[in-house]
């Protein structure tokens, strides 16, 4: 999304304009259109077919007032800024977890065939909003006309918290399935829901998050276990070991907190589908969707868990929402980077992500490569050396592939966001 942000004249208070919003997980159908709606910080909302006092709606009310809003519910009229709809009939490109939202140049629809559709609108909703939204306060918003029609790519979208000691707070727990609801995942699975879990069972049921086990679901660890189990007839919820271990180093390893071993970078965690491609379709129907793990070995604190889960939560959703053909790295990782804005104002930890140079070679001739570098991070600057001596932000920047002589000896140092990450990485040319 691009946000311009304008100051008016005094007493007129702030105006922002968003153009090319972005939506994670991406969504299966939206396209843009060429008019807009300005939205008011006093808006009026209507229902249809939900009761007012419905937790869908009671929580739109509640969050469009963090986002420093005066909402009103209003009866339905040709002069509402935001309509809340669930179908009369039943709209069979939806099911029961898809939505349709509407940006129209008259005021804001969000339709679905269920509450939990419903709900799930609302939230891409929210991130067609200025990331700042609950810590400025905007008297307008211009919104892009746009429709977007989506529904979920697998019906189990998890994370298995898997208790190495004791249990997490109520609180931390909160904020686990408050950003699970965020991205439209829908199960928290947990070692047991007696006790102190029954708060949260109600809570996150408010989020369309159901907390516990279902035991009639095989759990596959690696993909042939998950296909051996569809064979014989069970039906299967993917969670690899491999890829989707958020337990394990995000990065370097030298410069990230204690973790399992292992690393699952966020674009390895990405690289991962719950249906490896050429699957056969009969065998692909048996897999009812996937979870990502994370141990609880080296976390206990709110922020601990935070920082491990993010944002590589966000690769999964979209792994577990998004259609296959929809899914696609580069656009992916330039919206991860908007909702680490998202994150940074609602006060959650999260990791930058992994500034490990990446090379591409090419042979040139029989002395010489043809070199690309790039980190998973966008907007990563790299300064380079190839004399020994160590680079600084006055060394050499690379801008782009470049030839370099067998055996060259190259250290790299990037710079993201004005600050130097990690140390200098060391390569030898081969």
């Amino acid at each position: 999304m691009v946000l311009l942000a304008a100051l008016l004249a005094a007493g007129c208070g702030r105006k922002a304009v968003v153009s090319h919003p972005t939506v994670v997980p991406e969504p299966m159908f939206m396209v843009e259109k060429d008019g807009s709606f300005s939205l008011k910080a006093n808006p009026k909302v209507s229902v249809v077919n939900v009761g007012q006092n419905s937790a869908t709606v009671k929580f739109v009310m509640k969050s469009l007032r963090h986002a420093r809003m005066r909402p009103k519910l209003a009866p339905l009229s040709q002069d509402n800024d935001i309509e809340l709809v669930v179908n009369d009939t039943l709209n069979p490109e939806l099911g029961d977890e898809g939505y349709l939202l509407e940006v129209r140049s008259t005021g804001i629809r969000l339709s679905a065939n269920t509450e939990v559709g419903l709900f799930y609108a609302y939230q891409t909703f929210v991130q067609l909003l200025p990331t700042d939204v609950t810590t400025s306060v905007y008297t307008t918003i211009v919104l892009p006309e746009c429709t977007i029609l989506d529904r979920p790519r697998f019906g189990w979208r998890g994370l298995h918290i898997d208790f190495a000691g004791d249990t997490l707070s109520q609180k931390t727990l909160r904020r686990v399935v408050d950003v699970m609801a965020a991205y439209k995942m829908n199960r928290l699975v947990v070692d047991s829901v007696d006790g102190e879990y029954g708060e949260l069972v109600a809570y996150a049921a408010e989020r369309g998050v159901t907390v516990g086990v279902d035991s009639t679901v095989a759990v596959a660890p690696d993909v042939r276990s998950g296909l051996d189990s569809v064979r014989g007839g069970a039906e299967v919820v993917m969670e690899p070991v491999e890829g989707w271990s958020l337990d394990r180093y995000q990065a370097d390893p030298r410069y990230q907190p204690v973790a399992s071993a292992g690393v699952a970078t966020l674009g390895h965690v990405y690289e991962f589908d719950p249906v490896p491609v050429g699957t056969n379709g009969h065998l692909a129907v048996g897999v009812r969707g996937g979870q990502c793990r994370l141990l609880t070995d080296y976390v206990g604190t709110q922020q601990e868990v935070e920082y491990m889960l993010l944002p590589r939560l966000l690769a999964v959703a979209e792994a577990l929402w998004s259609p296959r053909e929809r899914r696609e790295w580069s656009r992916f990782r330039r919206k991860v980077e908007e909702e680490k804005d998202r994150m940074e104002e609602k006060g959650f930890a999260y990791c930058e992500g992994s500034f490990t140079p990446l090379f591409t070679a090419r042979r040139v001739d029989d002395r010489t490569m043809n070199i690309a570098i790039r980190t998973e991070v966008p907007n990563t600057y790299i300064f380079y050396t190839t004399d020994m001596s160590r680079p600084t932000r006055e060394s050499s920047i690379y801008l782009g592939p470049m030839n370099l002589e067998r055996g060259t000896h190259i250290k790299i140092l990037p710079v993201y966001k004005n600050i130097e990450r990690d140390s200098v990485y060391e390569f030898v040319i081969r």
